[in-house]
Order: C-alpha cells, then structure tokens, then sequence
C-alpha cells in the first residue's frame, strides 16, 4: 500500500474521531485531574468542609479553594484514618484534616 493511502486512511480516521469527540463531549464541563494536588482538591471538594471559629474570613470559599496550593512536604499523609494537607493561599496558611466524610479547616 503507498503512503497516500496510507496517510489518506489516517486522516479520514482521525477527523471521524474527531467529530465523533466533539459531538460526544459538546456542552460537558469534561476535565481531567491526574496532577497529585488537583486529585487532592477534588478529593477534599467532595467532602462537607467544616471550619474553625477563628478561620481566615474569605468571601467566596470554592474560589480561593481552587487557587490554593498543596505543600506535600509538610503534609502529613497515612499515619491516621484522616491525612492532613497544610495549604496555603495568597499570604494566608492553612491546613486540611481529609476525612472519610468531612473536610476540616484549621488555621
């Protein structure tokens, strides 16, 4: 087989699954997460957050949450049932008990 057949079968394969993925995926907020702090996120996202009486006032919780980052090296993962995550955003440090059911907020 030459390579114009060739490259025509691939190309007309690959624009059919192309349409078929724009098709498939139209209007569906689709996002992949494989990074270990996104995982973490969407983890701790899934859970009821409960915050202490003296946590940092922030007007929109989902917002800051998303732009906060994950420090692993001063986290402490799989000692007990819950891993605690310390967080920080903008200048403001804090941390993440990630249980079961329930996200804990701390300063």
């Amino acid at each position: 087989m030459s390579f114009l057949k060739r490259l025509g079968y691939y190309l007309g394969g690959f624009s059919v699954g192309l349409i078929f993925l724009f098709f498939f995926f139209n209007g569906k907020r689709t996002q992949c997460s494989y990074a270990p702090e996104a995982r973490v996120k969407k983890n701790i996202q899934t859970k009821i957050w409960v915050f202490e009486d003296a946590f940092y006032p922030i007007a929109d919780t989902v917002m800051w949450f998303k732009n906060a980052e994950v420090h692993f090296a001063k986290s402490t993962i799989g000692k007990d049932s819950c891993n605690v995550y310390q967080m920080t955003f903008d200048t403001n440090s804090f941390s993440v008990e990630n249980c079961t059911n329930t996200a804990y907020f701390r300063r």
